[in-house]
């Protein structure tokens, strides 16, 4: 399995904000087995992460325009890029997620 994680600081108190910007990654990544926003609200460091199947499919959504043209708007609001990683990922307790 495969992660891609999107990552992104709006500054405390962002949650709506950041929520927001995580309907926009979840719905670019349709094929994805899980998507996950991820909040620090107190610092303001938000990020979501989505698990896929093979490596491709994570390759085929950082891709997407979509998710594309939503990392350069985060990093131009932010005036920081926002960080996105690709991750292999192994399950090391509970069931696979489906």
């Amino acid at each position: 399995m495969t992660g891609t994680e999107i990552a992104f600081r709006l500054g405390p108190g962002s949650l709506a904000r950041a929520r927001v910007i995580a309907d926009r990654l979840s719905g670019a990544a349709t094929n994805a087995i899980e998507h996950v926003l991820f909040v620090d609200e107190a610092v303001g460091e938000y990020g979501c992460l989505a698990v896929w199947d093979t490596p491709e499919d994570a390759a085929a959504y950082t891709a997407a325009p979509a998710v594309v043209d939503l990392i350069q708007e985060l990093s131009a609001v932010t005036g920081k890029p926002a960080r996105v990683r690709t991750y292999a990922m192994e399950y090391q307790r509970g069931a696979y997620p489906r």
